[in-house]
């Protein structure tokens, strides 16, 4: 099952296809080094095919481009997922991930603390705010956390496993 979405506002302009019965085709481009590398891990996980171009106010920071492209991602996902649960654990270096989602009642719980103030072109306060607006726009309910490792390694074995939670909720629809 596929679905597409735009979203543009003052600040960007969103593009996201999303087919969750495919090979795990991905194409990312946000201008976000962070970003794509999250969009890729979390695709990567949950096997489907993602194509996000994004275009956002950069010179101002990452907040919009980051917030509008989970917010879109978020709708193509409640488009495609109505109902499921399913869950993952996965490492990464020295950092071990857990992610769970229930989609059909949005939520969000995140326990993880990054040191850093920003990687990758991407304020890291900005990661929670992504991973709010994707549950609360995917309609699921996600609990996500992590331990041990560095930033870097946090964010990708949490990425990794929220594709592979959804990846199980859809199976479980």
């Amino acid at each position: 099952m596929s679905a597409s979405r735009k979203r543009e506002t003052k600040e960007t302009r969103i593009e996201v296809f999303l087919d969750i019965e495919s090979a795990g085709i991905i194409q990312v481009d946000t201008g976000i080094e962070l970003l794509d590398e999250i969009l890729s891990a979390m695709a990567r996980g949950a096997g489907f095919d993602l194509t996000v171009k994004a275009r956002g106010d950069l010179e101002t920071g990452d907040h919009h481009t980051t917030e509008d492209t989970a917010i879109t991602l978020g709708s193509t996902l409640a488009e495609v997922i109505k109902s499921g649960i399913g869950s993952s654990m996965v490492p990464s270096g020295q950092a071990l991930a857990a992610a769970a989602v229930r989609f059909g009642e949005p939520g969000y719980q995140g326990d993880f603390l990054l040191e850093a103030q920003a990687l990758g072109g991407m304020c890291l306060e900005n990661f929670s705010h992504f991973l709010r607006a994707l549950a609360y726009n995917g309609k699921f309910n996600l609990a996500i956390r992590a331990e041990g490792g560095d930033d870097r390694s946090k964010i990708e074995a949490m990425s990794m496993a929220l594709g592979r939670a959804i990846k199980m909720a859809a199976r479980d629809s």
